[in-house]
């Protein structure tokens, strides 16, 4: 608890004071009209999207046979969703593939949240919402009009009865969310690192225009596009799928490791350790792009983003990545001691872990020139 008061101190004091940007569950959100939001310094910017719904943010539809509550009556049902996704999952799946494909295209397909986000860091321990207002907005409520649903199913044509699909999960109102933050960074030192990452449910990072990272339960560059049950879509393969990149068998990510942690035992269960990307080589003083990207499929998260420099004997604590010297705090809606979130609240890290600065925009146009 020390720390963590300790870590909310330091954040009021690094943060401009002229700014209004308030630290929520996912990230720092802007507490006022994000038309007129400025990014704090030291952090990535960002945007939201929710890929279960329309730009208008009416709810997709989805493929396959689904039951009547209260009846023996099924209903098939018709996907109207971008990618033709049978699922929720595939549909998330589809499009991680078509962003780790660099085709952010998908995204103006999706309904937008309108809040302006950024972040020095990204460090999450476990976390149970039930609605995106408790990760996004400052007041906690929904102030930003938020599309409502009109209680009945909006993933089957509309039908009031038909609330569930043959596997038992809702999509109805399930808060899914693509948040992606994006800026170019500057070394803080010359170093050959990995970034290293555990992830509810995907994440990629992709790193001077090429992808370091993939991690997480879904691993779209597997996924073929049949939903839920598919390979690579969830928890079906994904133990088998983190067991050969471990063993090098993933022709893709045959330079990737997985390390396992004293410190992150729901890690090494689920993920059989950390998952370590692609070596980057950098020098001291030069800026590179960079884009985070993570993804969930309703109602719980577990992100981490992390650095390690690859040396012998200097496996932990493993150094965060951040931006600032903003430290990570407790994000709303954790809930101590539920045996559904009985996890570890994240790998130890070097609070004095190195600084990539956010490099100016005069900076990236300076590089492009030469």
């Amino acid at each position: 608890m020390k720390k963590l008061f300790l870590s909310t101190l330091a954040s009021l004091f690094i943060l401009p004071t002229q700014a209004e940007w308030e630290p929520r569950g996912l990230c720092y959100v802007w507490d006022g009209d994000p038309s007129t939001a400025e990014a704090p310094e030291g952090m990535l910017t960002g945007e939201v999207y929710d890929f279960n719904r329309n730009p208008q943010g009416k709810y997709f539809t989805y493929s396959g046979t689904y039951a009547d509550k209260g009846s023996n009556r099924t209903h098939k049902a018709i996907a109207n969703n971008p990618t033709g996704s049978p699922d929720l999952f595939g549909q998330f799946a589809a499009t991680f593939k078509m962003l780790q494909r660099n085709k952010p295209g998908i995204l103006k397909k999706y309904y937008k949240y309108p809040y302006a986000v950024a972040t020095p860091h990204l460090y999450m321990p476990p976390v149970e919402f039930k609605t995106m207002e408790g990760l996004l907005d400052p007041n906690g409520k929904n102030s930003r009009k938020e599309p409502q649903s009109s209680g009945s199913s909006d993933f089957i044509n509309e039908e009031p009865g038909a609330a569930k699909n043959t596997t038992g999960r809702e999509y109805r109102r399930a808060p899914s969310l693509i948040a992606v933050f994006k800026g170019s960074v500057t070394a803080p030192r010359s170093m050959r690192f990995r970034f290293y990452g555990a992830a509810d449910e995907g994440m990629l990072v992709r790193f001077n225009d090429r992808m370091v990272l993939e991690t997480g339960y879904v691993f779209s560059d597997i996924y073929a596009g049949n939903g839920e049950k598919d390979k690579g879509c969830g928890w079906h393969s994904m133990n088998e799928y983190h067991k050969q990149v471990a063993e090098g068998k993933v022709p893709s990510k045959k330079n990737y490791v997985i390390q396992k942690l004293k410190s992150t035992p729901f890690c090494n269960n689920k993920f059989k350790g950390m998952t370590g990307g692609a070596p980057i080589s950098v020098t001291k003083g030069e800026s590179y792009t960079i884009e985070i990207i993570l993804g969930n499929v309703a109602e719980r998260a577990l992100f981490y983003l992390l650095t390690q420099e690859v040396t012998p004997g200097n496996n932990a604590p493993l150094k965060l990545f951040r931006t600032n010297s903003t430290l990570p705090t407790m994000p709303r809606g954790f809930i101590p001691g539920n045996p559904a979130f009985d996890r570890e609240n994240g790998p130890n890290y070097a609070e004095d872990s190195e600084i990539w600065q956010i490099a100016a925009r005069t900076e990236k146009k300076k590089k492009k020139n030469k």
